[in-house]
């Protein structure tokens, strides 16, 4: 009992550690009901860390631009359209790998742990090739996925995170301004603020007299004066 509690412990530890995304600054985490900065406490390599929500998986979830980067090509609505269809299998992946495997280690051991397992495997590949499919007839960069296809299938945990790895592994052609028009009018007050509390930080980082330190400031005090009005 107590090496299959541990398997379960290091397979949930492995998965939570995936959860963890890193940000530049001023980018963000969209997904269709939230918008995430990530912790104003804690960086890495002066990068804001950001957690993924464990019971999520399959919410499509994807990273605006960071300040002062170039443009992307890929469209949010494109990027939607191509990760919805495999929602329903990350779900499924995410009952497999945290529910009927444990419950096959502790009661049922055997055939029924082995089938839940080949089918754990059988869905990651298909998501895998799902992904991979509808990235090429979106025009969206297919390339990134074979690094995390091998890690899916090599740490299977991980590929409960199939769906939203997959989103993050581009940026979608929209800064943090624009993605906070399209969260919930309850939460783009608090958006806002993160943003405006990104930018002062960005700026401590820069002189005065650089161009950018000027067009932050701009920026700032624009989004200060939005969120004073109670613009939505």
């Amino acid at each position: 009992m107590i090496s299959e509690a541990a398997g379960i412990a290091v397979a949930a530890g492995l998965y939570l550690i995936d959860c963890v995304v890193l940000l530049e600054r001023g980018q963000a985490l969209w997904s269709r009901s939230a918008l995430s900065f990530g912790s104003h406490h804690y960086q890495i390599r002066g990068k804001a860390v950001a957690l993924l929500n464990p019971l999520t998986p399959f919410i499509a979830t994807f990273r605006t631009l960071p300040l002062f980067a170039g443009a992307s090509n890929v469209r949010l609505s494109r990027a939607l359209q191509s990760l919805t269809p495999a929602a329903a299998m990350s779900f499924l992946q995410f009952v497999l790998l945290f529910v009927a495997l444990p419950y096959c280690l502790y009661r049922a051991p055997g055939w029924p742990f082995l089938v839940s397992l080949v089918l754990a495997y059988v869905n990651a590949i298909a998501m895998l090739a799902l992904i991979w499919w509808r990235f090429r007839a979106a025009g969206i960069a297919a390339r990134p996925l074979i690094g995390l296809g091998f890690g899916w299938l090599g740490c299977l945990p991980l590929s409960v995170n199939s769906l939203r790895k997959a989103g993050l592994s581009f940026d979608i052609g929209m800064d943090a301004r624009r993605a906070i028009r399209a969260v919930p009018v309850e939460k783009k007050s608090t958006a806002r603020f993160d943003f405006i509390a990104q930018i002062a930080e960005a700026m401590q980082e820069l002189e005065e007299g650089d161009e950018r330190h000027c067009r932050l400031a701009e920026l700032r005090q624009q989004l200060t004066l939005e969120a004073s009005r109670g613009r939505t």
